[in-house]
Parts: C-alpha cells; structure tokens; sequence
C-alpha cells in the first residue's frame, strides 16, 4: 500500500482504475475488520455491507492477479476497450433514465399528505390507498352493492413507487429491463 501511495506522489494525480481498487481492496477490510473488532452487534446491516463490499474488493483484486498472464490479459483488453466504446451510450441512456424519471415523479407523486398506516379519504388519485384494490360487500340476491368497501388492502412503500425520487429511478429501471408493464 505504502508503494502505491508514493505512487501518486510521483505521478500527480493521474490516477488508473487499477490502482483505485487496489487501494480500496487494501483498505477497506483493514477498516472492516478493525470495526467488526469493536463492535457489539455481529448481525448489523452496516457490518455485513462492509462485509459484501469487502469480499467483492477482494475478489476483484484476485482477478486482477491474472492480468500478467498473457491468456487472461487478453481478455481484460478486451474488456477495457468494450468499455470505453459504450461509456458515451451508457451516459445518454442515463440521461434518458434519470429524465422519464423526473417526469413520471412529477405527475405520478401524490399531491395530498397521506400516511402508510392510516386510511385517510381524500381525492388524490395517486394516493396509496386509493391505488390498492378495495372489495365492497354484496348487500342482496338482487345484486346492490353497499358503497362502503368491506376489505381494503393495506398499501406499501411499492404502491406507489413514484412517492420517492429514488424509487421512481429504481421504477424506471424496471420498465426499462421490462420487469414492469
């Protein structure tokens, strides 16, 4: 670690992706291990991130290993170099993600205050309680329906997943990959 950060030094900042995750490979379990040392509770959602992230670093460094063999080389050119070509697609397809987002966030976003526990009746058409399905009771053989609804189901955070600005991000990746209709 000490050879890659003098380096730097020497380089002035030109910094190769290569280098980054070698530093991140290095310190990152060294900062996860000393905080899994101090801390009290083993089963926290921050210790096992640091945890997953730490392994992937690692794993990638093990890769990166085989970039001396000429057989392996090869194809991690190859990689770099597909990666480079569709760097400028993947920013214009971000743009267009990130745009229809915005715009389905605006119209789709409830205009009204509304709260997941408690049904509140109001006119907001994208209101998660007015977008769950409600059944209403069969009053009679002759088929009158009782205007109140007799079951409501109880609405989620993913009933309306344009509530937020990151899950009408997430909602918009999903259209795209066609996981949604």
């Amino acid at each position: 670690m000490i050879i890659h950060l003098q380096y730097f030094k020497k380089v002035r900042l030109t910094i190769y992706y290569f280098n980054i995750i070698d530093i991140i490979a290095y310190v990152l379990p060294i900062y996860t291990s000393i905080y899994w040392l101090q801390t009290s509770n083993k089963n926290s959602d921050y210790l096992i991130q640091l945890l997953s992230f730490s392994c992937l670093f690692l794993d990638i460094k093990f890769l990166l290993f085989f970039r001396a063999f000429e057989y392996f080389g090869i194809y991690f050119a190859i990689i770099i170099s597909v990666g480079k070509k569709i760097f400028s697609f993947l920013i214009v397809l971000f743009i267009i993600v990130i745009s229809f987002a915005h715009a389905f966030y605006i119209l789709l976003s409830p205009k009204s205050e509304f709260s997941l526990e408690e049904h509140i009746n109001n006119k907001d058409p994208n209101d998660p309680w007015n977008l769950v399905p409600s059944y209403n009771q069969v009053i009679d053989n002759d088929g009158n329906i009782n205007s109140n609804p007799f079951m409501i189901q109880t609405p989620d955070k993913n009933t309306n997943m344009f509530i937020d600005i990151k899950t009408s991000l997430f909602a918009m990746y999903l259209f795209l990959t066609g996981m949604f209709f």
